[in-house]
């Protein structure tokens, strides 16, 4: 499993930054995990073909997760014109309320004409995806929103979308994860914050747990410049990896 960090910011924009997107390349297909502003760009950096990719997992329904969503079916059906070569089928999938905002923006843009099918997912469900599985778990966010974990024979990434630390991301961890994405939207000094993750929830969530590399993503500005205490107050006692995620990162399990 190879896994590109498209990108890594927020709703707010930062130099550097795209909005949040994940590209997981297995041994059969190229999967996205959300799909914010500037991931289009971000994926054409990275190498990776946009025309391979013919599944979304959206983790909620926020601008800054599914903003670029439209433009990657436009490229494609492009791209389609000018080879003569039919562009397959995109498969979404996400929590409740998918369908229906999927199809609310097909419907604003009626010369879009890939297909689009569309599984709404919930709490519990299991997905095949080509030699692996994806595992749902719902989270606590402003909107619908739910996690994943992605286990292939050989390795196993967890994705916690936006969520307050949640039991449910914990439950997706069990056993031996190789990397857990997990966001952590500001330090600890805005502690009260809701549905976002602050350092030390973090830790105290996962601490006990046996991932080998945590990778923090979904700061905001205000983190700006405390990058490296926010990572030192989870290791205080997470004894495993921890790294501040960046726009086009590679992680190779």
């Amino acid at each position: 499993m190879n896994i590109i960090l498209l990108g890594t910011g927020v709703a707010i924009p930062q130099l550097e930054k795209a909005q949040s997107g994940i590209l997981v390349k297995t041994p059969e297909e190229l999967v996205l995990f959300d799909c914010g502003a500037g991931i289009l760009g971000r994926i054409v950096q990275s190498g990776y073909d946009y025309l391979k990719i013919h599944k979304t997992f959206f983790t909620h329904h926020h601008l800054d997760h599914n903003s670029d969503f439209l433009a990657l079916l436009k490229a494609q059906q492009l791209a389609a014109m000018d080879s003569d070569v039919p562009v397959q089928k995109m498969n979404v999938f996400g929590p409740a309320g998918t369908q229906r905002h999927v199809a609310q923006l097909l419907d604003l843009y009626n010369y879009l004409t890939v297909e689009v099918a569309v599984t709404e997912l919930e709490d519990g469900d299991n997905i095949r995806v080509g030699n692996g599985v994806v595992s749902v778990r719902a989270t606590k966010h402003s909107v619908p929103s739910i996690a994943y974990r992605m286990q292939t024979p050989t390795s196993t990434l967890v994705y916690s979308g936006d969520t307050e630390p949640t039991e449910s991301v914990r439950d997706l961890c069990h056993g031996d994860v190789d990397v857990l994405i997990h966001e952590c939207s500001f330090p600890d000094s805005y502690a009260s914050v809701s549905n976002h993750t602050t350092p030390a929830k973090l830790r105290d969530l996962i601490f006990d747990l046996q991932i080998d590399r945590i990778v923090l993503t979904h700061l905001y500005p205000h983190a700006s410049g405390q990058e490296d205490a926010m990572v030192d107050v989870i290791k205080e006692r997470f004894p495993g990896r921890v790294d501040v995620a960046y726009d086009l990162m590679k992680i190779n399990l």
